[in-house]
């Protein structure tokens, strides 16, 4: 009888809500996503560059870059910062990329990325390319 007493008594506690956890609710799946980004980008002088930038969210976890295609075939400089602030605390801290080669590195800082893809003298690493360089890039990250 206490056993059944004590089954009831826990039954209501349960169907009342005092039995459970009181967190919050388990967070959904994580997804993976790619986004393919276009830009162009030059060499102003041999130490001086710029050009687009993108931005996208992404949830903590690995995010990747691979470089699909650029003017000539050109390797180039990538970099992804936490909010586009270069503290070299970066995501994917600046380095050479080729086409057809993927750079990865662990989500770091806020939720707010920017890719950026630059000539690859940035920063004083060789010639100064003859013109802009266009690229495409995809990006893979978790949301």
């Amino acid at each position: 009888m206490k056993r059944l007493a004590a089954t009831v008594a826990n039954l209501l506690l349960i169907a009342c809500g005092s039995g459970g956890s009181s967190g919050p609710p388990p967070a959904g799946p994580t997804v993976t996503e790619s986004r393919t980004f276009s830009g162009t980008t030059r060499a102003n002088t041999p130490t001086s560059c710029g050009g687009d930038s993108h931005d996208f969210v992404a949830a903590e976890g690995a995010v990747a870059v691979t470089l699909v295609q650029s003017t000539g075939g050109v390797s180039m400089s990538v970099q992804i910062c936490a909010g586009g602030i270069d503290n070299n605390a970066c995501t994917i801290n600046q380095g050479p990329i080729a086409v057809g080669q993927t750079r990865t590195g662990t989500r770091q800082g806020v939720a707010q990325q920017n890719l950026k893809l630059l000539p690859a003298n940035c920063g004083g690493n060789g010639p100064v390319p003859a013109g802009p360089v266009d690229y495409t890039a995809t990006v893979t990250f978790q949301r």
